[in-house]
């Protein structure tokens, strides 16, 4: 019998200058603060597994501070185990979001505001309420990547995502619909608001845009739900409509849909 209790006593001595290996080896490639904390703990875990292993090879006498270094293991152990599910649990969410969004704008994607969207135009129509959505875009940007280069162009785009965030409320959606365009959904807002919030948006983005050396205006159509459509496709749709109406119009200018 102490045979195989010695046995096992070196077995911790292996297993503890592992997880000292382990440590060392993660905290270099990882770094996530919360990641490197959580192996910081495996690695003290590791020493107090060193310890105890080493006063059970000893003689009786330290079985009481053995006792001491193996309730301490369990218990770095335990918050370093802790300590890693939050940092995973934090990349998995990272990465969702990432998934959600447009990489250059930090808007939606199409795919993510869709279905957000969707959700919201059933609920206006469930409790008959109205929603706009207000599909946008760039005049003159092509001139800018022409003449200045994509670069700037990206700049631009920017600066247009950072006037759209600035001006949407709260439970608003913004999406990069492709390109220089842009789509949005004005949640429990009518006509008079809508322009409101496209009118500001407008003037933000010539501002914005004009700071950064690179002026561009904006064209917008708008669609509100229930009077323009009932549902994400078809206010959508109708929106562009205007768009493509401003665009033949003279551009700079917002147009809303009329009534089904």
């Amino acid at each position: 019998m102490p045979d195989v209790s010695r046995a096992a006593d070196w077995a911790n001595v292996a297993v503890a200058f592992s997880i000292v290996a382990l440590t060392l080896s993660s905290l270099r490639v990882r770094r996530s603060p919360i990641a490197a904390r959580s192996w910081l703990f495996f690695g003290l875990a590791s020493l107090t597994l060193l310890a105890h292993a080493s006063l059970d090879l000893m003689t009786a006498e330290y079985a009481q501070f053995a006792s001491v270094m193996q309730l301490a293991t369990s218990a770095l152990l335990g918050a370093g185990f802790v300590l890693l599910y939050g940092a995973d649990r934090d990349g998995v969410e990272k990465v969702e979001k990432q998934a959600e969004q447009d990489t250059l704008t930090g808007l939606l994607n199409l795919r993510s505001f869709r279905a957000a969207a969707a959700q919201r135009t059933a609920r206006t129509v469930d409790h008959k309420g109205s929603c706009a959505v207000a599909v946008l875009d760039l005049d003159g940007f092509k001139d800018v990547n022409d003449t200045k280069g994509h670069p700037a162009g990206d700049r631009v785009l920017q600066a247009v995502a950072s006037a759209i965030k600035a001006n949407l409320r709260a439970a608003d959606l913004a999406a990069r619909y492709g390109g220089d365009e842009f789509v949005i959904l004005l949640d429990r807002c009518d006509r008079l608001e809508a322009r409101r919030i496209a009118q500001r948006i407008r003037w933000s983005v010539e501002v914005l845009t004009a700071a950064r050396g690179s002026r561009v205006s904006l064209s917008c159509g708008v669609a509100v739900c229930p009077e323009s459509g009932r549902d994400i496709d078809e206010l959508i749709h109708k929106a562009d409509a205007m768009l493509l109406a401003v665009k033949r119009g003279g551009k700079n200018d917002i147009k809303l849909a009329n009534g089904a």
